[in-house]
């Protein structure tokens, strides 16, 4: 497992945030839809690839 430092921009965090809560609850949300981004973003990624 890795451990990351980013920079995003306030008003973009902050609605994540409210996303990620709405759809997983507040134990884990973040790390879950982080992953999750990831994760769609890698595929669409692959896929265009193709």
């Amino acid at each position: 497992m890795v451990r990351k430092t980013i920079d995003i921009p306030d008003r973009l965090w902050r609605e994540f945030e409210i996303e990620a809560v709405k759809k997983f609850g507040h134990y884990g949300a973040i790390k879950k839809a982080i992953r999750e981004a990831i994760e769609l973003w890698l595929k669409e990624v692959k896929e265009k690839q193709q």
